[in-house]
């Protein structure tokens, strides 16, 4: 099985994942640099997947692409979904995250009317419980975590210009989610990755 990824792609999602469940997975970096290469657009990539966009995903000769498709196949397959109500669930949660929190959250327009919503409910959902589904971890929290925990890794500026205070319990569960070892390996280590690179980019006093 072969993981296509980058640092700064929904790759760390599923390497994330492939962390948790103990899955044996090749990861192979693409590179996306507008300046360089552009592997992400090459013609042997687009093969695995046509769009040119990462993740993608090779198990044999099956191919898959978008981290929510990828997330729910890895978790079907290693055995994290055993009933219809399982899997249902776990596609639930990865559609909202993928969907509502992710415009809720990424896309400016929304932001100011859906993201007070969207965190209140879903702090008070915390409020009752240590996870998404209920007090176990499952792939539905990787799928969601992940989304509030790039808030810190792409969106520095939402921070500095929204109040999340008001949401006490989602922020015990960012952190929750950060301290996991899996999650601190990759997901929550682009945090600090983007934070080396802007100091990097900073113009110099």
């Amino acid at each position: 099985m072969k993981l296509y990824s980058n640092p700064a792609s929904r790759g760390r999602i599923i390497e994330w994942y492939l962390h948790e469940i103990g899955a044996a997975s090749d990861v192979e970096v693409i590179n996306m640099d507008m300046r360089e290469k552009r592997e992400h657009k090459s013609e042997s990539f687009k093969k695995v997947n046509p769009f040119g966009k990462l993740p993608a995903l090779e198990d044999g000769d099956f191919k898959l692409f978008e981290s929510g498709a990828i997330l729910l196949y890895l978790a079907d397959k290693y055995g994290k979904l055993a009933t219809v109500h399982e899997r249902a669930a776990a596609a639930q949660w990865t559609l909202f995250a993928n969907s509502t929190m992710a415009n809720s959250v990424f896309v400016e327009q929304f932001r100011e009317r859906s993201m007070p919503d969207v965190f209140t409910t879903l702090d008070a959902l915390l409020a009752k419980q240590q996870f998404i589904e209920g007090d176990a971890f499952s792939v539905s929290d990787v799928a969601v975590g992940a989304y509030l925990l790039y808030i810190p890794a792409f969106l520095p500026q939402v921070l500095a210009r929204v109040d999340l205070s008001p949401y006490p319990n989602v922020l015990a569960y960012m952190k929750r989610m950060a301290e996991r070892p899996a999650c601190a390996a990759t997901v929550a280590a682009r945090a600090a990755e983007r934070k080396a690179e802007e100091a990097k980019a900073a113009p110099k006093a």
